[in-house]
């Protein structure tokens, strides 16, 4: 039972609930009370301790279904190999009289000894269960198989096939091949039937327990189902990326921005402890006759680092841009004061833009209102300088976001040189490789003077990596 309950809160947890150790030994406890006869009270009960919101417990009803129902081999119908297995009819279909009024269960039983008779001998187990139809020992036999081959340390949906192979290997496929291959070297008739029907029941399995691991990779990986192509385009080129995949990388990068925040926020909290302050708590209780009623704390002050990011939203740059952007405004509660800027061949400020309208939409305007055009990195930065060098101060963090392939244009790096004298730190961005960085028309030579940091950034991951050093530059 322990095992079990561990192995479900192992699918939980992929299906992102948040279930703690101490929930798991609370649900442990309730299981001992309860007991596992009554299915809808252990759904109920585990459902209260280990879900809290109504989405999670959406989620949880889906995965409780998943992991505790079986539905391998459960047929609507009979399959083809079974055909003659149901009780003698007469010539209307229905039973004749002289079975008219047996049982299922001895009906069933008939049936099978008129298969097994009608076959021709084979020394396949396997086999046998298929053509009389055990659904429970064929899906025992599959379960054990799973175990057998560590089924759970299945990691992505790829090596669905290479696991379900091994299951078969375990449950005797090889075997029942040989018996196969045997009966349909046979001269009579009734072997080569007795082949065809194994045939026939072979690629049912296959199909069965290609199913099952499906299934169980749900379960063990990927408990919403979109957990395989969320890590896909993780580390997927954004400048690659299809429109179709927008929705997902959003998803991902809201997800992400959500657990750094969560991070650096109990950090935060941590650190505003502070340490004693002897002489205020003595001072302030003079008045208590030195009993220390009010204690003092000397207080470390954190200062929220002011974010400028630069982005070149021209041509497939933009892609990258497009998701930095949502992922510095998806931070803001640790990270308040980002002001944005959008360029092509002119600059502008598009902060109100966020202000103002939804996420997603206040992106979409700044790439339409400044993506056009050949990109000047030189008029850019001293459009920067105009607009914002005022405010750049030992606070301040700035993020350039583009290639550094600027046309031929003035390189600006003056400009830049300015801006990295007052900010704290420069970091710059770039979606193409290092040894395309000083190739054509880039000119990340003339720049990187002036970056404390510059790298290659063209995937979730790079984001998630630069967002967290500027939010431990915080710290």
């Amino acid at each position: 039972m322990e095992k079990t309950l561990g192995d479900f809160v192992v699918a939980l947890r992929k299906a992102d609930l948040e279930v703690s150790p101490a929930e798991t030994l609370d649900a442990m406890y309730a299981l001992e009370l309860i007991g596992l006869e009554d299915r809808r009270l252990l759904r109920d009960t585990l459902s209260i301790i280990l879900a809290k919101t109504p989405e999670e417990k959406a989620q949880f009803n889906v995965c409780f279904e998943r992991f505790f129902s079986f539905r391998a081999f459960q047929q609507t119908g009979k399959q083809p190999w079974q055909a003659s297995t149901g009780p003698e009819t007469g010539g209307s279909g229905l039973p004749s009289e002289e079975h008219a009024e047996e049982t299922a269960e001895e009906r069933s039983s008939r049936g099978k000894r008129r298969r097994d008779r009608a076959s021709a001998h084979h020394n396949s187990r396997l086999g046998h269960l298929l053509l009389t139809g055990e659904e429970a020992e064929l899906a025992l036999l599959m379960t054990n198989a799973a175990k057998a081959v560590k089924l759970e340390n299945i990691k992505t949906l790829r090596e669905r096939s290479l696991y379900a192979k091994r299951i078969l290997v375990h449950m005797s496929m090889p075997l029942l091949e040989a018996e196969i291959d045997r009966l349909n070297h046979q001269e009579d008739d009734r072997s080569k039937t007795t082949a065809a029907m194994l045939a026939q029941a072979r690629n049912y399995l296959t199909e069965q327990v290609r199913d099952f691991v499906e299934s169980q990779y749900l379960l063990i990986v990927d408990g919403t189902g979109d957990r395989f192509l969320a890590d896909a385009v993780s580390q997927t080129k954004l400048t690659n990326m299809q429109v179709y995949y927008f929705d997902h990388i959003r998803q991902a990068v809201r997800k992400l921005a959500n657990q750094l925040a969560k991070r650096h926020a109990k950090r935060k909290k941590l650190t505003n402890r502070g340490h004693l302050d002897v002489r205020k708590t003595l001072r302030k209780n003079l008045q208590f006759d030195g009993m220390l009623f009010d204690i003092q704390w000397k207080q470390i002050r954190l200062e929220r680092p002011k974010v400028f990011v630069l982005c070149d939203v021209s041509g497939s740059v933009k892609n990258v841009s497009r998701f930095l952007l949502t992922f510095l405004y998806s931070l803001n509660e640790v990270l308040p004061k980002v002001r944005a800027f959008a360029f092509s061949n002119d600059l502008g400020e598009v902060t109100e833009l966020f202000d103002r309208y939804g996420l997603d939409e206040a992106i979409e305007m700044s790439l339409d209102d400044y993506g056009k055009g050949s990109t000047d990195y030189g008029r850019a930065f001293n459009r920067f300088k105009e607009i914002a060098l005022s405010d750049v101060d030992n606070r301040s963090t700035v993020i350039i976001l583009g290639d550094g392939r600027n046309n031929y244009f003035a390189t600006g790096s003056d400009a830049l040189k300015q801006i990295s004298g007052r900010a704290r730190q420069v970091i710059w961005l770039n979606p193409e490789p290092r040894d395309r960085w000083r190739e054509g028309d880039a000119e990340m030579k003339a720049y990187l003077p002036h970056c404390d940091h510059a790298e290659v950034c063209n995937s979730l991951d790079d984001l998630e990596r630069m967002v967290s050093r500027v939010l431990r530059s915080a710290q």
